[in-house]
């Protein structure tokens, strides 16, 4: 049986590092937050996330930081390490929350820290199922990763051809502010999340639109091989992040058709 320690080896050399640690934390701002082991010149940067899913110029970042003496850390989580090669951007030390990467299987969230060099964390304890799921995951990630990534752009190109949305982000499509620097910094595509915003007028709320969609997948764990729902900004904001997962994207889109034509036109009482 593989140890903790073999593990955690193996990690940092899909990744490209020397050292790699695993923690339980739901998300990497947690680990930051508790230990306080950012620096004063320090900064973490999200290589994809926030509104509009924007995309960090690491490599600025890094110059910046490492001009002032200090490290840049980046948040891979999204992307995955598959999708962003963080330390080929400068950066120090890379965050992953390993979700994605153990396919869903995880009994309780774990994040990865790694480093070219010594990471400034111990690891915690990781429980034999839970590293079980991230070793049998890091065997097929970049196969799964890239559909992930594949079903997104599908998903994303057919709710930009969609009439009615405030907005749709993707880091992808032509319209994204960042795509150009999406090119430059991310790899395999530019992957597995799509924000789209609900317009007032339909009266929805993201929590409305993802109960009305068969297909959310919000019975299942994040990062799993199933489609997830995501409202954004909390289930009475007008933002829905998909998750593409492995399963048919026209499957997924027929879905969202479906839900979108209700609240176009909802039956009369």
């Amino acid at each position: 049986m593989t140890t903790q320690r073999e593990l955690e080896a193996r990690y940092a050399r899909a990744v490209d590092a020397t050292s790699a640690v695993f923690i339980y934390a739901d998300h990497v701002d947690d680990v930051l937050a508790r230990h306080g082991i950012l620096g004063p010149e320090e900064r973490l940067v999200d290589m994809i996330g926030g509104v509009g899913l924007r995309v960090a110029d690491a490599r600025a970042a890094a110059r910046e930081a490492h001009a002032a003496g200090a490290r840049l850390w980046a948040d891979v989580t999204v992307p995955s390490f598959f999708g962003c090669h963080a330390f080929d951007l400068g950066v120090d030390v890379q965050c992953e929350a390993l979700d994605r990467i153990a396919a869903g299987g995880l009994a309780r969230k774990v994040v990865a820290l790694s480093a070219r060099g010594d990471v400034p964390l111990a690891s915690d304890r990781i429980d034999a199922y839970d590293l079980a799921a991230i070793s049998d995951g890091l065997k097929t990630a970049p196969a799964r990763m890239q559909r992930h990534f594949d079903h997104a752009r599908a998903l994303a190109e057919y709710l930009a051809c969609c009439d009615g949305f405030v907005r749709v982000d993707y880091p992808g499509l032509a319209t994204h502010p960042d795509r150009s620097l999406a090119e430059r910094v991310l790899r395999h595509g530019f992957g597995p999340a799509v924000d789209f915003e609900l317009p007032g007028d339909w009266g929805a709320t993201a929590g409305d639109f993802i109960g009305r969609c068969r297909l959310n997948g919000r019975d299942c764990h994040a990062g799993g091989p199933r489609t997830r729902l995501h409202a954004r900004d909390g289930w009475q904001g007008s933002a829905v992040r998909i998750f593409a997962g492995l399963d048919d994207p026209l499957a997924i889109a027929d879905d969202l058709d479906q839900a979108m034509r209700w609240f176009r036109n909802p039956p009369q009482p």
